[in-house]
């Protein structure tokens, strides 16, 4: 991104450089993945502390969307007990699907048509969300094409 071998990226953190500008696009809540069977799954709606006494499927602490929970539950002063830590979303909702446990992750990375074995519940106190946005490289200038594009995504996201 910032050598130019990119016009613009889509990411879910701010830039934390002086050299990149980053657009909010769209916040993407974190919420419980379960079974359709587990007894949290019938829930309209769930506190972090509801998740104590299950096994919870976390993503590695290297990912972006683990250091964005970590910070807001620290700071909320919420504690999670993580029973597996995986790479991937992906394998958390493979190990969800599996039986192995519960997972929490971001609203648009679990299934977004109505599931036959996973059921998604929204969490709150606190409601932790990511942002997704562009960056760009600070004073770049976009190709016409990247220029649509972005337009695009802006128009699109911000409908979301």
């Amino acid at each position: 991104m910032a050598n130019g071998e990119v016009e613009f990226g889509i990411n879910i953190t701010g830039a934390a450089r002086a050299d990149l500008n980053f657009t909010p696009l769209a916040d993407d809540p974190f919420v419980l993945a379960c079974r359709r069977d587990h007894p949290l799954a019938n829930s309209k709606q769930l506190t972090w502390a509801d998740l104590a006494g299950h096994p919870l499927i976390g993503v590695s602490k290297t990912s972006g969307n683990r250091a964005v929970l970590d910070q807001a539950l620290a700071t909320a002063k919420v504690q999670l007990n993580w029973f597996y830590e995986v790479n991937h979303l992906s394998t958390s909702l493979g190990l969800v699907e599996a039986g192995l446990g519960i997972s929490v992750m971001p609203r648009l990375a679990t299934p977004q048509v109505e599931h036959p074995l996973i059921a998604t519940i929204p969490l709150s106190a606190p409601t932790v969300s990511r942002t997704i946005g562009l960056v760009e490289r600070r004073g770049g200038r976009l190709s016409p094409a990247a220029i649509r594009f972005r337009e695009m995504l802006v128009q699109e996201w911000t409908a979301y």
